[in-house]
């Protein structure tokens, strides 16, 4: 058994996650590669600490015989059969003597037990090289700035088997102790094992576990109904080192207010949960404090008070709000820029319009339900001209929903203003504008330079790609993205990026990962027609197991792999000479316009079906036909009608990319 912990100051909520799963991989690593085997590794985190400890582990490394070959045997000994210069040092730099040695293979072997170390020397060794070795995203340094680490270190425990693991981290000796809540005194504490650190920092009011704390806040909120925002959830556990609930009160006047705003005020600012009785808002709320000896009545006291001033702070800026049409704030866009070198937010909206226009007529929509897409367009970005936004950017488009109904819009209009943010809106006009608005924004910084490499993406485009994708999908839209793209880039007045093009096609095979990864790639060629593309992968998936798919695939490969090199489609059906090739040719004069059909019908499982009737007439075609004549016009007439029927198999994605079973 071994436990580890860092103390330290408190830990910035943003490096948590990064901690734990770096650490949990780094430990995973080192165990499998030093051949010890393990049980109960786990990594924990509070405020002020984080560290693991392993239950149980190895004593120590297995022993290993390995063999060393040294200079052949010819070199190794002379003509008398003696030592020669090159044996003897062989042997003095592996420690070994001539009766150690063995000749295989005309060389000479050496084999040489290594024993293991004990796991206690391996932890000692190379646990202080694994916290070292932790990266973070804005690290600090201090002293004499000769370490660096994600918050300044101030004690270090380190068991193993009941004893010290002695080594030194950041200039401190690791010890047996470590230190309750700051808050407890006397909370200063010995550790033996790992129950033992975990029951005697419970007593000094620490839950080492972040898993059990968040156990503790979810079965304190049972007992209401309260607003589970997981968000907030692990922000608590992450905050506190022995969750303690606080019930609260606001002055029930600020009821009134939109139940997003309550929310999101209280939430915000003293990172509490609103309460509800009967599906509706209470003036209760529920904060976690970390105060386990502090004064719990005057505490709440203190709570309220800054709630209450928060929520009037609120009620000013939403009525000031209510004064103003949403529409009016659209004036105010003119004077916020969207991005560097991509103009103002007004400038985005009435690009967004356009977008939106244009998509619309491409679906053929009715004409009630494009009005309801401009007038969403035109809104969608109003609210963040308002008080309460400014003050609660989070509430972007909610509160452009809940204007826009105070000011007697339509509904899905108030809706599609919300939903335009969201990954798969809920409303015809909400999707649109979503995709209209995502599109500007990716088209925009491509031409401007913001171009996504490697790990970075500042402006997000990977996710808008994938969101544009998901809401085609879901809503069977048979949009053409290229010609989207290219009407979307001459509102910029400029030329299309060659990566932009690029990089949809490569966000398009990432999307249908759902599917195999060969058949994503055979499809990725249909990012253009995002619906097309997920419904061909669909259809290929239903088959790609089955005998018949096999069927297909055999056919189409003894067609594309001698036609793929040749570039003409013009033959002359009267110079077919065999029998064989005149089958295959009616065939395919029977076939095409069904195949084309149901490719205009989306129905892609009817069009492999007809595929897959070539096959006996392919078979019997190579079986009979010698394509590579050497009569030049027969030649090129026979591959440029082969190279028209793989033209006719790639239309339901590259098949030759997809790998046999």
């Amino acid at each position: 058994m071994y436990i580890f912990e860092i103390g330290l100051e408190e830990l910035p909520t943003t490096e948590v996650n990064n901690i734990l799963i770096q650490l949990y991989q780094k430990l995973k690593d080192f165990f499998e590669s030093e051949g010890l085997n393990y049980e109960g590794l786990t990594v924990f985190y509070a405020p002020r600490r984080f560290g693991f400890f392993v239950l149980k582990v190895d004593e120590k490394q297995k022993d290993k015989i390995i063999e060393k070959r040294g200079p052949s045997k010819n070199i190794a000994f002379d003509e008398n059969n003696n030592p020669t210069k090159a044996l003897n040092g062989f042997l003095k730099s592996n420690n070994a003597s001539i009766e150690d040695i063995k000749i295989k293979d005309n060389y000479v072997f050496i084999s040489k037990k290594i024993e293991g170390k004990s796991a206690r020397e391996l932890l000692k060794e190379k646990i202080p090289g694994i916290i070292y070795s932790l990266s973070f995203k804005k690290p600090m340094r201090w002293g004499d700035g000769r370490f660096s680490f994600v918050r300044v270190p101030h004690w270090v425990l380190s068991v193993y088997n009941g004893d010290v693991l002695e080594f030194e981290l950041f200039g401190i000796k690791a010890s047996n102790r470590t230190y309750g809540h700051r808050f407890v005194e006397n909370n200063i504490v010995e550790i033996e094992g790992v129950e033992d650190y975990l029951e005697k920092l419970r007593e000094l009011k620490v839950i080492a576990l972040h898993t059990e704390r968040k156990e503790k806040v979810l079965e304190s909120l049972k007992k209401y109904k309260s607003s589970l925002d997981d968000d907030l959830i692990n922000e608590v556990v992450t905050l506190t080192e022995y969750p303690i609930l606080l019930e609260g009160r606001f002055l029930e006047k600020y009821l009134s207010l939109p139940e997003e705003l309550i929310t999101t005020t209280i939430k915000h600012h003293q990172r509490s949960f609103t309460v509800y009785e009967n599906d509706k808002i209470t003036n209760k709320f529920l904060s976690f404090i970390d105060s386990p000896n502090g004064k719990i009545e005057l505490i709440r006291k203190g709570y309220e008070k800054v709630v209450n001033a928060r929520l009037e702070d609120a009620r000013y800026y939403y009525q000031k709000d209510l004064k103003i049409p949403l529409e009016k704030f659209n004036e105010s866009l003119k004077d916020i820029v969207f991005q560097k070198s991509l103009g103002t937010l007004m400038d985005k909206v009435e690009r967004i319009q356009k977008i939106s226009e244009k998509l619309s007529d491409d679906l053929k929509i009715d004409f009630s339900d494009k009005k309801r897409v401009l007038r969403t367009a035109y809104l969608c970005k109003a609210d963040i001209a308002s008080n309460v936004v400014y003050e609660f950017p989070e509430l972007q488009g909610v509160m452009g929903r809940i204007y826009a109904l105070k000011d007697g819009e339509d509904y899905n209009v108030a809706l599609g203003i919300e939903e335009h943010y969201k990954d798969v809106p809920k409303n015809v006009s909400g999707a649109i504008v979503a995709i209209a608005d995502r599109l500007d924004t990716i088209v925009g910084n491509f031409i401007v330079g913001n171009i996504p490499s490697g790990s970075k993406d500042p402006f997000g485009l990977r996710k808008k790609v994938d969101t544009i994708f998901d809401i085609a999908v879901h809503f069977s839209w048979d949009i053409d993205l290229e010609e989207l793209i290219k009407f979307s880039s001459s509102l910029f007045e400029k030329e299309i990026p060659k990566e932009l093009f690029e990089f949809f096609e490569t966000r398009y095979e990432l999307f249908n990962t759902s599917a195999r990864y060969d058949i994503a790639r055979a499809v990725k060629k249909f990012w253009k027609r995002p619906l097309r593309g997920r419904l061909i992968a669909d259809a290929l998936m239903n088959i790609v197991d089955k005998e018949e798919f096999k069927t297909l695939l055999t056919g189409f490969e003894r067609v594309h792999n001698i036609s793929k090199k040749h570039n003409s489609f013009d033959f002359d059906s009267t110079k077919f000479l065999d029998k064989a090739e005149k089958d295959l040719f009616n065939k395919y004069i029977e076939v095409k316009p069904k195949v084309l059909e149901s490719l205009e019908k989306l129905d892609f499982k009817a069009a492999l079906s007809y595929l897959i009737e070539f096959r006996t007439y392919i078979d019997n075609y190579f079986d009979n036909v010698f394509v590579m004549t050497k009569q030049d016009d027969i030649r090129m007439n026979r591959l440029a009608f082969l190279k028209n029927l793989d033209k006719l198999f790639l239309k339901l994605g590259d098949l030759n990319l997809i790998e046999k079973k």
